[in-house]
Formats: C-alpha cells, structure tokens, sequence
C-alpha cells in the first residue's frame, strides 16, 4: 500500500465518517471509525515491512575470501557504506550512561582537538535521535513550524531586501531611482538554548529503548518552549530578539479593558492598522485571553467574529475577525487580566516574517544546579532568530484606566 493510496483512502473515509456524524447516525460513525483503524494498522504494518526489508538490503555479510571479486554480491563495484558512529548501539548506549547517569563518554567518541576534560565534554546527541527530536519540533511546535528557517553563518549582514523580496518594474533606460538597493540589513549571533532536564528523570530508564524515549520526549518540549518564549519575549542579549521586545516594531496599540472585549476596541484600533499586504497574518494570545475576551464576541449587528470550530481530526480552530488565532503558554505572553500596564497580550503578524537561524546541531552536557543540589541534563541549541519584516507586526497591549 502506497502512502498516497492510503492518504486518499483514509481521507475518504473520514468524510464518511463525518456526513455519518453531522446526521446523527453514531452506529454507522463507529463502523467507519473501525474502518480507519483497520487502515491505520494495515498501513502501519506495511511500512514497517517495508522499513524492515529496506534494512536487510544493506546487512549483507561479505566473507572476506570474497571481497574484492565480482561475483553476484557485485562487490568489486560497490562502494562502501559510510558508517556513522554517532548513530551506533555502542555509542547510543554510551550516551544513555553519560545523560543518564554522569558517566564520561568514550575517548573514541571525543573531538580529539578538544581542550575539555571528560568529566565536562559535550555530548554529541545520537544522528536518528536529533532526527526524531527535529521532526518532534515541526509536528509539535505550532510557532517553530511556522517560522522562517534559514542556517547561515553568524555575524554575516544580510539584507532585508534579500529575506522579504519585492518585484519593480524596470524599463529601458532605467534611472536611478528604479535600482534596487537595500539600506537595511540584519545579522545573526550564535546563542545557545540551554533546556535542563531532571537528572533523577532519565536514570530510572534501565534500557535503551525506553530512555531513547523518554529523552526525544523530553528534549523536545524543551525546546519547543524555549523557541516560542524566544519568538515574542527574547530580549536579543545573549538569546534571540523576540517581537515585544525588537525596537524596529513601530505598529503599537493600547486597549482598555472595555475596548479589549469590544469589537468596535479592535475595529478601530487594532483591524484598521492592518496594511493590505499583510491580511494574511495571524493574532496570538493566551489561551485565557481568548476565551475569556474573544470567544463569542460579536459585532453591532450581533454577528459573530470570535468563534471556535470544532472538528473530529485537527482539533478546535480560534477564530477572529475573520483571522485565525493561535494560542500559546501564559508564559509566552500574559493573559490579559494577570497583565500589567503596557504589557503586549496579543500580537498580530505573519510568523513568515520571523527569521530562525540554526544548523539544528544539538549536544548533551551534564550539569549540577547547586541551589537544588541536583544533577541536571542540558540539551544545547545554538541557533538565534529576529524579524525580518516587522511593518506587519502589531503589538497589542492592555492599557489600564486611571
């Protein structure tokens, strides 16, 4: 079975299952929710086939008396498979006793031109865990998935021209006023994320299997939480420039209370600032704020622009103004009954214009909190990130009366 045959057929059978719903007739609902799980496990089952023959390929033993000849194993011609140590059982076990339990991992695995001591090198994460830790990220972090990846080296003016390009047109003869040039730039500096984990959480995983786990689980909510604290909160010293805080935001409104629960508040404040060229953007706020302030608001009319969709497979969706809103951790940005004045509850952009710049490179290195006396795991990410465009942003902020 195909991925896309079983895209198309599990799609199918979802609008079924719908049409069944919106009905009312929950007894053919579940005979096509049994149906897809059948799918599922079908074709999970057939991948894992798959995967399992694709690796019997490449596990061919060679006897020694035969390699060199070209018989039908064709080993003359055949070159010889690349082998990652990073990626090896011995290795993955290494890492386990250094995360988990404070043991020094290998010389044979240590940069050689290292000036570190054992008891304080870098762990290099294992090459299919980072994979699955990176893949944990796009599918989880909502904000990460969003952003604009770019991996270039730091310290290295970039245009803005070259990040948010523009088209103009050029006839013959063009003057000087039709050359394009750009006169602002941005660069990136390498900061590095630093995600503690528990040390007393990952020792009580006695296998591998289970700590790779609990690590990869770990690990990336991590850093999905520090990335999206770093998109809108970052200060830009030491850790990335988040949007409250980029001086180059210009596009700033102040709601009162009555005006934030109001549509006409937003209308006039906040919807009518929005250039034409930036519709495409989205409002983000706490969890509390929306529910507490924009779901279920309605126009003069009695028309509703805050709402939530519900469906059966995505989730809810946030609506407002005919804009979608994602919510995010109080952490993130504050509600707007816990904020103070002048502080950013809602902002609205188009997270594209948001530049992230990192290799996605990641290491281990054991660390002891003092104050707590315990041993802890830092996942390492070093990567920095700012706005590119930010004539799109709008930072909304709670204005209190006096």
């Amino acid at each position: 079975m195909t991925k896309e045959k079983y895209m198309n057929d599990r799609t199918q059978l979802l609008n079924k299952a719908k049409s069944a719903l919106d009905s009312g007739d929950i007894e053919q609902f579940n005979i096509i929710k049994a149906e897809i799980e059948a799918l599922d496990n079908k074709y999970e089952a057939a991948a894992t086939a798959q995967a399992n023959y694709t690796a019997l390929q490449g596990s061919a033993v060679v006897p020694p008396v035969l390699q060199g000849m070209d018989g039908n194993l064709n080993t003359a011609s055949a070159k010889p498979a690349t082998v990652d140590m990073y990626d090896s059982t011995d290795y993955k076990q290494a890492f386990m006793n250094y995360a988990a339990r404070g043991e020094a991992i290998p010389d044979k695995y240590r940069n050689e031109a290292a000036t570190t001591t054992a008891a304080d090198a870098a762990a290099v994460i294992p090459t299919s865990w980072l994979k699955e830790i990176i893949r944990g990220l796009k599918e989880r972090g909502i904000i990460f998935q969003q952003l604009r990846h770019l991996n270039v080296q730091g310290g290295v003016e970039i245009p803005v021209l070259d990040l948010t390009p523009t088209a103009t047109w050029v006839g013959e003869g063009a003057s000087e006023d039709q050359k394009i040039s750009a006169t602002k730039t941005i660069s990136f500096k390498y900061h590095g994320i630093e995600c503690k984990i528990a040390q007393s959480l990952l020792v009580g995983a006695v296998t591998l299997d289970v700590f790779q786990g609990l690590f990869v689980e770990l690990a990336t909510e991590a850093v999905v939480a520090a990335i999206e604290k770093g998109v809108f909160s970052g200060t830009g010293t030491g850790q990335m420039l988040g949007i409250c805080n980029d001086p180059r935001v210009t596009n700033v409104v102040e709601l009162t209370e009555k005006e934030f629960g109001s549509w006409e508040g937003w209308k006039k404040k906040v919807f009518a600032k929005i250039g034409k060229k930036y519709q495409n953007g989205k409002f983000f706020m706490a969890q509390g704020t929306f529910e507490g302030y924009i779901d279920g608001m309605v126009d003069a009319n009695g028309q509703p622009v805050g709402r939530v969709n519900y469906g059966i497979t995505d989730g809810p969706a946030y609506r407002f103004g005919g804009k979608a809103v994602e919510t995010v951790e109080d952490d993130v940005l504050s509600t707007y009954d816990a904020a103070t004045n002048g502080t950013v509850v809602a902002v609205y952009m188009n997270l594209k214009d948001y530049v992230f710049n990192s290799n996605m490179k990641m290491t281990v290195v054991n660390w002891v909190d003092n104050d707590n006396n315990k041993k802890k795991t830092k996942v390492m990410l070093i990567c920095d990130g700012k706005a590119a465009d930010t004539n799109g942003i709008i930072l909304i902020k709670k204005k209190t009366t006096t």
